[in-house]
């Protein structure tokens, strides 16, 4: 039903992988690498288990079956026709910067907030409850899965494919995909600001995006491989 190209498939392949081993492995040795893989919450200075890999490898971990199912149903969706344009090596080197990119943006965001939380608290003669705060900015929710790498894709998909037609599902007729794309980075930006959705790290996702779209601008990541 999908025609896989060769990167997609070996992507699909690691994450779905990654997943089973962290579902059939829970505790034991696997449970070992669980605090130091995903990207925290609070920013890499305030991150007690912080590691310097973990901007890379939280994007091959999923919370849950629906978490990797949506994940890698984009992937398969966006991420085959991109390949077959920009070459296989480019295609990685996007989706994996892309990824990181995302990390850092919403680890850099994060930081700054919780920055700002704390020193309120500190005003206020720590009559501030600083985890609550946490809570309800969703500053306090751990950053795992491949969100930020697809939105990546999404957005050089609006770039590079902008006239194409989507049919989706929770839309009623068919929209082109530079207009698909704004309107879900502006929803993302929306979820993010408002608490809807909490749980989900919106704006991973649109770090996913803005440095998807300064790589096809700037760095030549729209020439064909």
């Amino acid at each position: 039903m999908f025609n896989l190209t060769p990167m997609v498939r070996n992507l699909l392949i690691i994450n779905v992988g990654v997943f089973f081993i962290s579902q059939i492995f829970p505790t034991g040795i696997f449970s070992f690498f669980n605090p130091v893989l995903p990207l925290g919450p609070d920013g890499y200075a305030m991150n007690p288990y912080f590691r310097f890999w973990q901007p890379f490898t939280y994007m091959f971990l999923h919370g849950g079956l629906g978490h990797i199912f949506s994940n890698m149903f984009g992937l398969i969706i966006f991420g085959p026709a991109l390949e077959s344009y920009m070459g296989s090596k480019k295609f990685l080197s996007y989706y994996l910067i892309t990824g990181v990119g995302a990390a850092l943006f919403y680890s850099g965001l994060n930081t700054f907030d919780a920055a700002k939380i704390m020193q309120a608290a500190y005003e206020m003669d720590g009559s501030v409850d600083i985890q609550y705060l946490f809570q309800v900015t969703n500053i306090d929710v751990p950053m795992v899965g491949a969100s930020g790498a697809i939105f990546g894709l999404l957005a050089a998909f609006g770039v590079l494919f902008a006239e194409t037609e989507l049919m989706l599902l929770f839309f009623p007729f068919p929209i082109k995909a530079k207009y698909f794309v704004i309107m879900y980075g502006l929803y993302e930006i929306y979820a993010g600001r408002s608490g809807v959705e909490s749980g989900v790290a919106h704006f991973a996702h649109v770090g996913g995006l803005i440095v998807g779209f300064v790589l096809i601008k700037f760095f030549r990541f729209d020439e064909r491989g």
